[in-house]
């Protein structure tokens, strides 16, 4: 009878894990597809030559930032939208970078954990977006520009 337990509590785990590892694997693969063809639409239109990274970033619309260098060796940002919308780039040699971001966000605010620190696009100009934890465990997303790093948006204890 111990042998029955031990083989149902074993299978039963083992099919959890199972269950866990497919479940992230399906949620991960929409993302990957999109920032896959946002990267390939950069490289074509030859906007983009090597590929740092890419992420999905989110305001009113979905867009995905394709971070790496042009055909010159810039550091260049490179917004492709969802659909076919307009893509637009920014060179970032004379942006703000991520770190700068990040140290402005934890200058100025009770910072526990910094979650993400996305460059997007939006109305006025391309934006860093800092997602936080505060000392009371509240989800904080703040906003600088890219310019200047100047606050442009607090969205804060979530």
């Amino acid at each position: 009878m111990r042998q029955w337990i031990t083989f149902i509590l074993g299978f039963l785990s083992f099919l959890a894990v199972a269950i866990i590892i497919l479940v992230l694997f399906l949620g991960n693969k929409p993302y990957l597809e999109t920032e896959g063809q946002a990267i390939d639409r950069a490289k074509s239109e030859q906007l983009i030559e090597e590929v740092e990274r890419a992420y999905v970033y989110t305001n009113s619309s979905a867009s995905v930032t394709v971070l790496g260098t042009n055909s010159k060796g810039e550091l260049t940002a490179v917004f492709v939208p969802e659909g076919e919308g307009k893509i637009q780039t920014t060179l970032l040699d004379d942006k703000i970078t991520a770190q700068q971001a990040r140290e402005l966000a934890l200058a100025e605010m009770d910072v526990k954990k910094i979650l993400h620190t996305k460059l997007g696009m939006e109305s006025d100009g391309p934006v860093w977006e800092i997602a936080f934890l505060n000392e009371e465990d509240s989800l904080n997303y703040v906003y600088l520009t890219a310019d200047d790093g100047t606050w442009w948006k607090r969205i804060l204890n979530l």
